[in-house]
């Protein structure tokens, strides 16, 4: 099918001599064939491995090859294509067949040229379908990932592992500290995986009181407690089928990461109050900004939990270990802005400052910082005394001077002892003990 591998096709038909000219014919060509004795085989092999496809005659004892059709469609996703085969049929016979998903139509007797250019066009069909496939998948990707900013190794290797982990199916623990992206990435994950096509659900722990919480995760039947006045699903019966989201789980209380750990292993839930269990078929991601393995090491979280969930683990770097990102998000926050029509200029001096700041709030408070310039500094210009004060009171001294300019000598001293000052929130002895000199001086210094 392609430079990688042989197309395979799976042969259905009760009679050995025909499964095996038809084996003969098509492996002769470099086809990878395996064959069946009629639909109930042929549904077992396909249990076992996937075909691209399938060539079945339609009167078979058993299962025959219409039911056969009507099963594997009934599947959905991209089923493989189905080459029908009989000794009676008509153009009626042809429509109502393809109508109904199959591929294509022979009639007996056919030449096995025949056979082997309907064989070749499905090949090429199946092949333009796997490449408008990946085209897809590489699409979504690059859309998800354009909402994750950066091109540091850090988040190179952050997208890198979004990639591995969404194809599969088990927990992800996402780590890191508050306001780094956790649900970011998580939704990145969602988009990227084969449930992105069903719900993505978020939910945050630390949020809710424990009974709220465990009324929205399992869902409650109509008076199960006051206020129930109809009956709830639950976040896990909403999600069926997609991802939900339990971010902060580490504060969950024990009780309910108890119910969490049953419903994890049982793939059901019973709503408060309820009497049926409902079934799910959901993948849980979790966040955390705690370390949860030391959390579960101490007592203080459940370690059978810790394990379920955290099947792969994420660990997002806070901003400062990422400050060569700080430019282009500044950028990418500000075109987003609704006053961003166009992109804030950031002057040297500020840029510096935010290159040195900490950035405790990580992410969500440089956003925060977009936002207040987007508004207060006029003509889209930062300048370094429109940064907040928790940045200026963090100024290395080299921000607060422009080593281009002259100056005389006492105004640079000047202004460094207002800056050492200005670190030490006005204490002079304390300011005095950094320079190396009194208390008495600063102030002389201060006064002339």
């Amino acid at each position: 099918m392609t430079d990688q591998r042989p197309l395979e096709i799976l042969i259905v038909d009760d009679q050995q001599e025909m499964r095996e000219l038809l084996c003969e014919v098509l492996s002769e060509k470099g086809y990878a064939v395996a064959a069946a004795g009629d639909g109930e085989e042929a549904l077992a092999a396909l249990s076992r491995s996937p075909f691209d496809l399938i060539i079945s005659d339609i009167r078979m004892p058993s299962m025959d090859g219409i039911t056969l059709l009507e099963r594997v469609k009934a599947e959905g996703g991209a089923s493989p294509f189905i080459i029908l085969i009989t000794a009676f049929g008509d153009f009626n016979d042809t429509v109502r067949l393809i109508d109904r998903g199959a591929y294509d139509y022979l009639i007996k007797p056919f030449k096995t040229d025949q056979l082997l250019i309907t064989v070749k066009r499905a090949e090429r069909e199946l092949a333009m379908r796997r490449r408008v496939s990946e085209l897809e998948v590489r699409l979504s990707r690059d859309e998800t990932h354009r909402e994750i900013i950066g091109r540091s190794s850090a988040m190179a290797r952050i997208v890198s592992l979004i990639d591995k982990v969404a194809p599969a199916d088990g927990g992800v623990l996402i780590e890191g500290e508050t306001g780094t992206g956790k649900e970011l990435v998580a939704r990145a994950i969602h988009q990227v995986s084969p449930r992105k096509a069903a719900p993505f659900v978020a939910i945050n722990c630390a949020a809710l009181p424990e009974g709220l919480l465990e009324s929205e995760l399992f869902g409650h039947a109509r008076g199960a407690f006051t206020g129930a006045v109809q009956e709830k699903a639950g976040l896990f019966v909403e999600a069926q089928g997609g991802t939900l989201f339990l971010d902060e789980i580490g504060e969950m209380s024990p009780a309910l990461q108890a119910k969490l750990l049953r419903a994890l292993q049982e793939r059901q839930v019973r709503p408060l109050g309820g009497t049926q269990v409902k079934d799910f078929d959901v993948r849980v991601l979790a966040a955390t900004n705690r370390n949860l393995l030391e959390e579960a090491r101490e007592g203080r979280f459940r370690e059978d939990i810790y394990y379920r969930i955290a099947t792969f683990q994420i660990e997002l770097p806070p901003l400062r270990h990422r400050r060569e990102d700080i430019p282009e998000l500044l950028s990418a926050f500000a075109t987003r802005h609704p006053l961003g029509k166009r992109a804030l200029v950031f002057e040297s001096e500020a840029l510096r400052a935010l290159m040195d700041y900490a950035w405790p709030g990580n992410i969500r408070e440089l956003q925060n910082l977009v936002e207040r310039c987007c508004y207060l500094c006029e003509q889209g210009r930062v300048r370094l005394s429109d940064l907040p004060p928790e940045i200026l009171q963090n100024l290395r001294p080299a921000a607060r001077f422009s080593w281009t300019e002259t100056k005389p000598l006492a105004e640079v001293e000047r202004d460094y002892i207002q800056h050492i000052l200005n670190l030490c929130d006005g204490n002079k002895v304390q300011a005095a003990s950094i320079l190396g000199v009194n208390r008495k001086t600063i102030q002389r210094k201060l006064n002339e």
